[in-house]
């Protein structure tokens, strides 16, 4: 079988993380040859798949001799092109896509339009992998007749914790794209300065780079309680330093970052939405944009964390490995 990968996407994200992972267990089976197409600009992408044979784009996908087109989707936006090329050559085409929600929902720029023109092609594909049940169901509500598997994101078992708890701080801690739209930092930053009674002995460290990243710098300005750090490559230092992770979005897939805490028997608050909600304690999730909720999501947690996090920790262990993902996204994909 020959499959070919496509990503027009020039960013590189959680979702593409899962999808090399997916892409190296596919290759890694004798009986499958793997070729990609990605946006050229993502430099991440080609760096991290730098075994993969990679073809000249094209709109021809008849011409390339494939079997099957996998289009990876971080949201309905992406790779829509490699959807209709696909359509148009008559191959069997798979979208293994993270975030199934409307644009409008987002708060993309014409977002309504968009989602308009997008729903044609809520059926091109063959049949879906997604990352959760509750993925599932948005992908269900807006129409999706086709199969739709799903495949639980997995990380590696994690070193031993290095940390060292500073009984006189405790340390919340964000990590990701600094994108406030969706990422909410500066509604957490806000939050936290907001409500001195409940933050006021803790320090807060945000790790990340993106497009709202010297919005960011200026909000936080003149706050000694308050740490920005470039993105991390060697995560265990981040985690080491920090005694709970907030994820507060307005939405989300399912966020490695809560994945990787978890299994270090870290505590996570998040929005109650999507992989949070999937995941999380109902007692650890808050109204999403709600200052209060969130403080006093951070309270009640800050009390009880210790005696609900070794069940949850092991809980990702188990079920979402990265041994289990590859096996699952393998056997999604030949299915």
């Amino acid at each position: 079988m020959k499959i070919l990968i496509y990503d027009d996407n020039p960013d590189f994200g959680g979702h593409q993380i899962m999808a090399c992972h997916g892409i190296e267990a596919l290759a890694a089976d004798p009986d499958i040859e793997v070729v990609c197409m990605v946006n050229p600009e993502n430099e991440k992408l080609h760096d991290r798949l730098a075994d993969s044979t990679f073809l000249t784009p094209t709109n021809d996908f008849k011409s390339l001799g494939v079997d099957l087109v996998l289009c990876i989707q971080g949201d309905v936006a992406q790779s829509t092109n490699g959807i209709r090329a696909a359509v148009d050559a008559g191959i069997e085409c798979i979208s293994y896509l993270a975030i199934p929600h409307c644009l409008a929902d987002m708060g993309a720029k014409l977002g309504k339009l968009r989602d308009s023109l997008n729903q044609r092609l809520i059926n091109a594909p063959n049949r879906y992998i997604t990352i959760s049940e509750s993925m599932k169901s948005l992908l269900m509500a807006r129409g999706a007749k086709v199969p739709v598997n799903v495949v639980n994101n997995g990380i590696s078992e994690p070193a031993e914790r290095n940390h060292t708890p500073d009984d006189s701080t405790f340390t919340l801690g964000l990590l990701g794209r600094i994108e406030f739209n969706q990422k909410q930092q500066e509604f957490m930053v806000k939050t936290f300065l907001a409500h001195p009674e409940v933050f006021g002995e803790c320090r807060m460290l945000i790790a990340g780079n993106g497009p709202d990243a010297a919005k960011l710098k200026r909000l936080i300005t003149g706050h000694d309680n308050i740490t920005l750090l470039p993105w991390q490559n060697d995560m265990d230092v981040f985690y080491n330093q920090i005694d709970m992770l907030v994820i507060p979005s307005r939405f989300e897939g399912v966020p490695l970052v809560m994945l990787e805490a978890l299994a270090r028997g870290i505590p996570v608050i998040g929005s109650a939405r999507d992989g949070m909600k999937d995941i999380l304690p109902e007692a650890w999730t808050f109204e999403p944009k709600n200052s209060q909720a969130l403080a006093d999501t951070f309270s009640r947690v800050l009390k009880s964390w210790k005696n609900d996090t070794p069940a949850l920790q092991q809980k990702i262990l188990t079920e979402y490995s990265l041994a289990a993902f590859k096996s699952g996204f393998v056997k999604a994909v030949r299915k």
